[in-house]
């Protein structure tokens, strides 16, 4: 329901821009502009996004009808760019009188484990908890990590409880099984205890800021101290539930698969599910990212006007770039002009 007001609101917007929406508060102002306003958009090549665009067509979402029925016979660079151009109306957002905001990464986590308990060093993966209600509190991290949690089914265990924390964080999964087995792991549900970040929680304990700033960083740091690591870990009360995936994957909370480097996780009381969007931002290297996106994803965290983020895949490169992502970028909102 939340998903269908933006969108109205935002479609409401398009036809009077420029305007404001006020949501708790907090200016969130809409300016139509040109397509060749849009820096890089005539270089990014845009049928990479198609499997994107594709699958948020999937779920009809609201004003896109007449783009979707033409973008299921797209092939072609050209026909994209055309079908783009002719049908959907750039806006750049502006955020309490900004129009920057902080993009961070994700990605898809990488550990290892096995379906049936082995050792007493490997952790549980749980699903929901019988009778699971979204939105109620259940037992914090470190009483589910301790005590365990009686009432839900364990899908498999994880070998390194650093790994599986950053799964948490990232909300979905890759196990690999001695036997070669991978088992794909996605968000199912949280225990409605509130998240706090672990580079914060590093922050505020005192340890070095250049380790605070980087994912991989903090994950050696963990695996050194692992008492120390285990305490600050548990400060982050959030606890997510899994469940096994088969198909395509990681699933966002827009309910279809991700797209690596063409789907972003955004603020959903401000940007629609399976809204296309112009994102203006840049590599923790410096170099410059200037693509079509689509909103597919939310996060405890991802919270703003102007706040995303991006999600990069699987694999080493992926969990090195995501995890030092914390640029400064814009985008723009891609609606229909009709």
């Amino acid at each position: 329901m939340r998903s269908f007001l933006a969108v109205s609101c935002l479609l409401f917007l398009a036809s009077c821009a420029p305007s404001h929406y006020l949501s708790q508060g907090r200016a969130f102002k809409l300016t139509p502009v040109s397509f060749d306003e849009l820096n890089g958009w005539k270089q990014d090549s845009l049928l990479e996004a198609l499997p994107a665009m594709k699958r948020s067509c999937t779920k009809h979402p609201e004003g896109f009808e007449n783009f979707c029925t033409e973008l299921s016979s797209v092939s072609s660079e050209k026909d994209l760019r055309k079908l783009v151009e002719n049908n959907l109306q750039p806006y750049k957002v502006t955020s309490r009188g900004s129009d920057r905001g902080k993009i961070t990464g994700y990605y898809e986590a990488e550990l290892t484990g096995t379906r049936q308990h082995e050792n007493g060093v490997q952790m549980p993966i749980y699903g929901v908890p019988a009778g699971y209600q979204n939105g109620d509190k259940y037992p914090t991290r470190a009483s589910i990590e301790n005590k365990g949690l009686k009432n839900a089914d364990i899908i498999a265990w994880a070998d390194n409880p650093v790994d599986l924390f950053i799964m948490h964080v990232q909300g979905s999964g890759r196990m690999t099984t001695p036997d070669g087995e991978v088992i794909q792991l996605g968000y199912a549900g949280n225990n409605g205890r509130t998240f706090s970040g672990i580079g914060t929680i590093f922050k505020d304990a005192g340890i070095d800021p250049s380790i605070a700033n980087s994912m991989s960083r903090i994950r050696e740091w963990c695996m050194v101290h692992p008492s120390e690591a285990t305490k600050l870990m548990q400060r982050n009360e959030r606890y997510i539930f899994f469940k096994e995936l088969s198909g395509d994957g990681p699933i966002g909370s827009a309910g279809v698969a991700l797209t690596p480097q063409r789907s972003l996780a955004v603020d959903a009381a401000y940007i629609p599910m399976h809204t296309p969007m112009w994102l203006e931002t840049t590599k923790p290297n410096g170099e410059v990212i200037q693509r079509l996106m689509v909103a597919q994803d939310t996060g405890a965290a991802i919270k703003g006007g102007i706040r995303a983020d991006f999600f990069w895949g699987y694999g080493t490169e992926a969990f090195q770039t995501a995890g030092h992502m914390n640029q400064s970028g814009s985008y723009y909102l891609l609606l229909p002009k009709k």
